[in-house]
């Protein structure tokens, strides 16, 4: 049973990265600290035998990944889920407590598909906790209003620092297919469902049966992005440096480059963020965005720019961003609006 929830575990983290046996058996051994391939050789092949797994073979290597035609296996997922959680509250009694009070307050808000929590060993380390909230589309604002006060009542109630990413559905699964690296692809690698396992699980099935390739990712570190990367990117979303030699490198999600440019504090590189977020207003997930300012410490300064653009050139999803009052609270950072808009006509934002 175990060696089953261990191989369960790691395919379920690596979703459109089939691996070798010895792959799987190496993976299960840095996670868990023990492994034998012999045991997960004839796991595999039992578990392929119920059709849970597919097992193929490519040159001498036996390649297996997650059977998603399997019907049965969202529900050994869900159960897979239940037992991270089961194991995370038991070493963590202290988090037992926050996990039935989000319970408690959530359950009536019926915008709710699943709620996964981030790293959940790393971010327990730091006193912090991360969520993914999953939604369903509503044009009831107020629910989603009243889980942003939850989770604010709870992190004062607690003293921890509680961050929290809501996406809706669809967003959640354009983020899932996008060829650009982002962290909705990266947080399946390392996550607990707490709440709605099996619908969460069934949302990737239905997506994969769509014939949507989902591929999960290991966690980008904005602070180390390379030069060759940030320009690449840069010129994609059109801010291409005058003298800058442009290779073609690794696509990554706008959001970590905005969040890069701040952590890096470069102040060539910060005036890139404006002439981006002008010129690619639809494409940036603001949600993700102030996600990832809030979990690397940089709110202020990016509040500040976005507060700044809007004001040169205000735009739809900007204006009602800021009405929702994000920065309450908040020290807001102050830019030179006359030389951020002469930039922003350099790169011609305003055609």
């Amino acid at each position: 049973m175990e060696t089953e929830f261990r191989i369960l575990d790691i395919l379920s983290k690596e979703i459109g990265n089939p691996m070798s046996i010895n792959k799987l058996t190496e993976k299960i051994k840095q996670t868990y600290g023990t492994a034998y391939y012999t045991n997960i050789h004839a796991e595999t092949q039992r578990l392929a035998e119920q059709k849970t797994l597919r097992l193929e073979k490519s040159g001498k290597s036996l390649i297996t990944e997650l059977n998603f035609e399997n019907y049965l296996l969202i529900d050994l997922l869900a159960e897979l889920e239940l037992i991270k959680k089961h194991r995370f509250l038991e070493k963590r009694p202290e988090f037992q407590m926050i996990m039935l009070e989000l319970n408690t307050y959530t359950k009536d808000i019926p915008m709710i598909k699943s709620i996964a929590i981030i790293e959940p060993e790393k971010n327990a380390k730091l006193n912090r906790i991360e969520l993914l909230f999953i939604l369903r589309k509503t044009e009831d604002e107020k629910q989603l209003s009243d889980l942003e006060n939850i989770m604010q009542t709870l992190q004062q109630m607690h003293t921890i620092r509680i961050d929290s990413l809501f996406l809706s559905d669809d967003k959640f699964i354009e983020l899932l297919k996008s060829d650009e690296a982002n962290t909705a692809k990266e947080i399946l690698s390392n996550k607990i469902i707490l709440f709605y396992p099996q619908t969460f699980w069934m949302e990737i099935r239905e997506t994969i049966e769509k014939g949507i390739r989902i591929k999960i990712e290991h966690e980008t570190n904005p602070n180390k992005i390379s030069e060759e990367d940030t320009a690449y990117n840069l010129a994609r979303f059109g801010y291409k440096e005058i003298g800058t030699k442009i290779i073609h490198g690794k696509q990554i999600g706008i959001e970590y480059i905005i969040t890069s440019l701040l952590l890096k504090g470069t102040a060539r590189r910060i005036e890139a963020i404006p002439i981006i977020i002008a010129k690619n207003e639809n494409k940036i997930n603001y949600n993700l965005l102030l996600f990832l300012s809030k979990k690397h410490k940089i709110f202020a300064e990016l509040y500040g720019i976005l507060d700044a653009v809007n004001q040169i050139k205000p735009m739809k999803t900007l204006m009602k961003l800021l009405k929702d009052d994000i920065a309450k609270g908040q020290k807001n950072i102050k830019y030179n609006l006359d030389e951020m808009e002469r930039k922003m006509r350099l790169y011609n934002v305003f055609e």
